[in-house]
């Protein structure tokens, strides 16, 4: 009987690695380098640090991105917040706090799948299947669409835009439109200075209706 045709974890086909130059990371490499920085993610000693940024310029299928979020959400149950909508809402600072960029929509896509689907896991499990709330669903999906891009992180950086979610506390947000790898800026940290951004704080619920800054003379929306 032939020997079934071994499967590389880390490369998809040798057409993509010579096009793409894509490898990806293997899982146990992956945990090996999030290990190091145990400060990064929450603890039982920090069980709320879940708002650290980070950025995976070339993400590919979402490896990196994956466990991190896995890591950000372990300490998000319904015993220790008590509500649906702060758990909500955690997860959510947990997920708007992670950005991944890479060259392939095909790797894009399949990363935005991966970590939807570690959000409706957890979600399911701590409020019950089906129980989180449409604005919930509705912010998960545009925070995936702002946080995880197709773009060339090297050719086109000036160009790159993503959104930083300051939380507010109570669902609400302050959101900001940044380009933070444009190396023509002089101030090179990952958010520059006086991007557009929110007047007043924007309930997650208003996420897939307010796509733009909102003025302070606007009103909350959200759904009953």
């Amino acid at each position: 009987m032939p020997e079934a045709p071994r499967i590389d974890p880390q490369i998809k086909s040798r057409q993509r690695v010579r096009d793409l130059a894509e490898v990806y990371t293997h899982e146990r490499e992956v945990n090996a380098m999030l290990d190091l920085v145990p400060d990064m993610f929450p603890s039982i000693e920090d069980p709320e640090n879940v708002d650290r940024s980070f950025l995976e310029p070339a993400c590919g299928s979402g490896n990196f991105l994956v466990e991190i979020l896995r890591r950000k959400l372990a300490f998000i149950t319904k015993h220790r917040y008590g509500s649906a909508e702060r758990v909500e809402d955690r997860m959510l600072r947990a997920l708007s706090s992670i950005y991944g960029i890479d060259i392939s929509v095909d790797n894009v896509l399949e990363s935005r799948d991966r970590m939807r689907a570690i959000v409706e896991e957890i979600a399911d499990a701590e409020l019950g299947a089906g129980s989180g709330s449409q604005g919930f669903a509705e912010a998960v999906e545009v925070i995936l669409t702002t946080n995880v891009i197709q773009a060339d992180t090297l050719a086109e950086a000036d160009e790159i835009e993503l959104i930083e979610y300051a939380s507010e506390g109570d669902g609400t947000f302050i959101r900001e439109w940044t380009k933070p790898l444009s190396a023509s800026k002089a101030d090179l940290t990952l958010f520059f200075t006086d991007p557009p951004r929110d007047e007043r704080p924007v309930h997650y619920s208003e996420f897939a209706r307010q796509t733009m800054p909102a003025t302070a003379d606007s009103y909350d929306q959200r759904a009953a």
